[in-house]
């Protein structure tokens, strides 16, 4: 079944006076998809979600959302989207209960899926009475995840949304973000966090200063970027030359390589050597992150 675009980005730029926020950024992303956006702090990840939300008006280029122009439909895409801040926060004198009325006025929503969330993520009466100045982070942000979901949004768009929260909460809050895309609502999750992208994106766009420098599945990824092959050697060898292999590390008989490309001939080399031990383990995405932010050395 063809998948409506439901983000669409072009050739979106922003400068702060002469100073880069992004640059030429082109991505899409379809209804049902989790996408992460992934970078660093710094890197340009919030200006650019302060520009889908049109709190932020771009330098150049052309945001599109549910298919519609955003600076002429800002009001409707917000009022169908759901948005959690980086550093959440709400207005230091409400108690937490006032702020989810608040914001359930807002968006007009029945008080039954609030409390549906607020149960699942085990804020108790008394989290709930006290002023959110005097909230833990944690709890702080439990408000924070509950007010952009419970309007049902068909769009969330979530930084770094797990900051704060226990591990417990964590895959809670994972469950509902799979729970939501069953239903064929669309996520935006920018991050720096890698393992958790990784728990939970179909697609990533890696942003590095301003610019995007990748834009795939994380298959595909993975598949591109340098594996780490580490072996013991049962006795002495003669020059080990592996095809498409760098060594970076021996002493004695222990042996370390980076590994690129089609690693058929190199298994088959490898076949040739005595073998005590070795690991030649998938590359997590930290390993391939780290490909993209740090040049050869």
């Amino acid at each position: 079944m063809h998948q409506s675009i439901i983000i669409s980005v072009n050739n979106l730029s922003k400068f702060y006076g002469k100073t880069l926020g992004v640059q030429d950024l082109n991505f899409s992303v379809s209804q049902g998809e989790i996408f992460g956006f992934l970078g660093p702090n710094g890197a340009g990840k919030t200006t650019t979600i302060r520009m889908l939300l049109d709190l932020l008006r771009p330098s150049f280029g052309q945001i599109h959302i549910f298919g519609k122009e955003i600076y002429d439909h800002s009001l409707e895409i917000r009022r169908r989207s759901g948005y959690l801040p980086g550093n959440f926060s709400a207005y230091g004198n409400m108690t937490g209960i006032d702020f989810l009325r608040f914001a359930g006025s807002m968006r007009r929503t029945s008080p039954k899926l609030q409390s549906s969330l607020i149960d699942r993520f085990q804020l108790s009466k008394e989290d709930l009475s006290q002023k959110v100045k005097h909230l833990s982070h944690g709890t702080l942000q439990k408000l924070g995840i509950i007010q952009a979901f419970f309007h049902q949004p068909e769009l969330l768009i979530l930084d770094e949304p797990t900051i704060g929260l226990d591990p417990l909460m964590q895959e809670e809050f994972y469950r509902l973000l799979f729970e939501v895309q069953n239903k064929g609502k669309t996520i935006f999750f920018s991050s720096h966090n890698l393992a958790e992208v990784e728990k939970i994106c179909h697609r990533i766009a890696i942003i590095r200063d301003g610019k995007l420098v990748a834009l795939e599945t994380l298959e595909s990824l993975k598949k591109k970027k340098v594996r780490r092959l580490k072996f013991i050697l049962k006795e002495p060898a003669d020059e080990l030359k592996l095809p498409g292999a760098k060594l970076v590390k021996q002493k004695d008989l222990y042996y370390e390589y980076l590994v690129e490309g089609d690693i058929k001939p190199l298994l088959q080399k490898l076949s040739s050597f005595p073998i005590d031990d070795l690991i030649f383990p998938e590359p997590d995405l930290e390993e391939v992150f780290m490909a993209y932010y740090h040049k050869e050395e």
